[in-house]
Formats: C-alpha cells, structure tokens, sequence
C-alpha cells in the first residue's frame, strides 16, 4: 500500500511541471505571432503609438513626439533633395509619413510644415 502511494505521489510530481509549462489555447495564451506583442492595433505602428496618433499631421506651434526629432531615420540629412531650404541653427527638418516640418531640435516645437514633400519632388 505504502509503494502504491509513493508511486501516485511520483508520478503526480513528474507530470505537473509538463502540464503547467503548456498554457494551451486559452484567451490570452494563444500561438500566435501577436502573444506578448502589445495592443493589436498599435502593434505595427511606429513606437506603439496610437492609430490615429501615427497619420497625424501636426501645425505650426504644436510638438511633435520626442520620437520623430531625435531618430535619425526621421531626420532629412539633405533638404536641398526634397526642396527645403537649410535649417537655422537649432532646428532640423524631419519627414514624416511624406510631411517635412521644420522642428526645434531641443523640444520638437513645430517652426514650419510643407504637407506632401515628398510630392514636391515629382514637379
């Protein structure tokens, strides 16, 4: 009697950590490519932003997220190929979603916007 305890009590310890390392396909515990990637509609957006945030096209006098002036994949190193004139001291242009606004490089306050930049090429 005593063998038949210690064997179900071995054979209880051997299989629980099996059946705990597998969450199976509950909510929230699925094989997908999104587990543990964030909210599904700000997943692919540029730094988790929000939907709306991310086609947003600022104006004269707002900031921009400190995201968009300090990455250098933002930033046009050459304006004079989109058509813009050198940048004052202080200040940088940065292309976003095909807009080019002129920034302060300290905190992102928007100098001057030129919707579709990228357009301005082609005339």
């Amino acid at each position: 009697m005593k063998r038949l305890i210690l064997f179900a009590a071995a054979a209880a310890l051997l299989t629980a950590p099996a059946a705990l390392a597998d969450p199976g396909q509950g909510k929230g515990h699925g094989k997908d490519k999104h587990y543990n990637s964030g909210p599904p509609g700000l997943s692919d957006k540029p730094y988790g932003m929000p939907p709306g945030q991310a086609k947003k096209m600022w104006r004269q006098g707002e900031r921009l997220p400190r995201a968009y002036y300090v990455e250098t994949r933002y930033v046009i190193v050459q304006p004079q190929r989109y058509r813009l004139a050198p940048p004052p001291p202080g200040y940088r242009w940065v292309l976003i979603e095909g807009d080019a606004y002129l920034v302060r490089r300290d905190n992102g306050l928007v100098a001057e916007v030129i919707a579709n930049a990228i357009a301005n090429l082609i005339r």
